[in-house]
């Protein structure tokens, strides 16, 4: 039977290494001849970053291998967390980056029954600072959706 612990990690393991492949592929872009941040940049660290996060969790797997509880491939939260991943780059093709990223912060809140207003402020912050970082500082355009 497939353990969650090692197959996860390995898929992606070589899907980092398929970004990686293809990010090395980009155009640097025409209008921005001095920009210290291209359009490389992103997807190339976090594909670095999720590499490095699986071999770790490969390392720790092949260390706990003498306990072995029998798991389910997937758990009801894993199939939740891709429902809402799904549900969100959908919606960001409608209603673009800011909208979708406001309404699944409070609707990740509202699931998970926070009661603390400062959390929600805290997700809209985030959300327009992040916003703001992207288009003012560099340049980066978000998603526009179709709809807005």
């Amino acid at each position: 039977m497939f353990n969650r612990h090692v197959v996860f990690p390995t898929l992606l393991l070589i899907v980092s290494a398929v970004v990686l492949v293809l990010v090395a592929q980009f155009d640097a872009p025409m209008y921005q001849q001095d920009a210290s941040v291209d359009a490389k940049f992103f997807p190339a660290a976090i594909a670095i970053i999720q590499a490095i996060i699986c071999v770790v969790l490969l390392i720790q797997s092949k260390s706990q291998a003498a306990v072995a509880v029998k798991e389910k491939i997937f758990s009801k939260m894993a199939l939740m967390g891709a429902a809402y991943l799904i549900g969100y780059a959908i919606l960001i093709s409608f209603v673009g980056y800011l909208i979708a990223s406001l309404v699944a912060f409070v609707a990740y809140l509202l699931y998970f029954r926070i009661k603390k207003p400062s959390y929600y402020i805290v997700a809209v912050c985030f959300v327009v600072f992040i916003y703001y970082l992207f288009g003012q500082v560099f340049y980066i355009a978000l998603p526009e959706g179709s709809i807005f």
